[in-house]
């Protein structure tokens, strides 16, 4: 048995900067302001990261866990409604690619992100992707800041739902450094898609188990990951 950890964002699909959106909403409307998002980093981020950053902008000082809690929950409320009036898209190749996998018994397909669980069903739901994954044994970034926590939590659930499967047996899929990292970080084999904003150059310097200019047919797919 092989675990695919799928990434979302820049990976799966491109969601029209609808999340930005959700979270500019939600500043406006808790501190009455609004900040440059051009300042702060988000790419392969999570959404605790996220807003911790955007509330130190505000405060100048460093965020309180309730600060996040409350901005990240009034973030996925608004979410769907942003969902529906910004123009995103599946990226290429994705539906038949997790259609292949989904086919094959011996394949567990799950999520691991730095969206909270709501924001990526959401996300998933609306762009029709949700029953492609275990939703119930992924990985979301509810209550982690770094990627390598929510790396780390996608390690126990293998381990408690798939004991027999060892760390080179699960894949973390992804498309910016970030994947990279935390799926190193527990030993995992990473695939780097230059799918997203970083480059296919970015991408290699971080060494990963493979790398691509962008998702390859699920025949190649399946002949490499199936290679010892």
């Amino acid at each position: 048995m092989k675990v695919l950890f799928w990434d979302i964002d820049g990976t799966l699909l491109q969601a029209g900067k609808a999340g930005l959106f959700a979270f500019d909403e939600a500043v406006r409307e808790i501190y009455g302001r609004s900040i440059d998002y051009a300042s702060i980093k988000t790419s392969g981020m999570t959404d605790n990261y996220i807003a911790e950053q955007i509330i130190e902008k505000i405060e100048g000082r460093r965020a309180l866990p309730f600060e996040v809690m409350h901005l990240t929950m009034r973030y996925e409320q608004l979410l769907p409604h942003y969902l529906t009036i910004k123009e995103g898209h599946v990226l290429s190749g994705v539906v038949e690619m997790l259609t292949e996998l989904h086919a094959h018994d011996d394949y567990v397909q799950l999520i691991l992100t730095g969206n909270s669980r709501r924001g990526a069903e959401e996300k998933l739901k609306y762009y029709g992707l949700d029953l492609f994954f275990d939703l119930d044994h992924s990985a979301f970034g509810d209550d982690c800041v770094d990627r390598n926590e929510i790396s780390a939590k996608a390690r126990r659930i293998v381990h408690d739902v798939y004991p027999s499967v060892t760390a080179d047996e699960i894949y973390v899929i992804g498309d910016t450094p970030n994947d990279v990292r935390c799926g190193k970080a527990i030993g995992a084999r990473t695939i780097a898609i230059a799918s997203g904003r970083f480059s296919f150059e970015e991408l290699v310097r971080c060494v990963p188990w493979w790398a691509m200019e962008k998702l390859v047919e699920p025949k190649e797919f399946l002949a490499m990951i199936e290679k010892k």
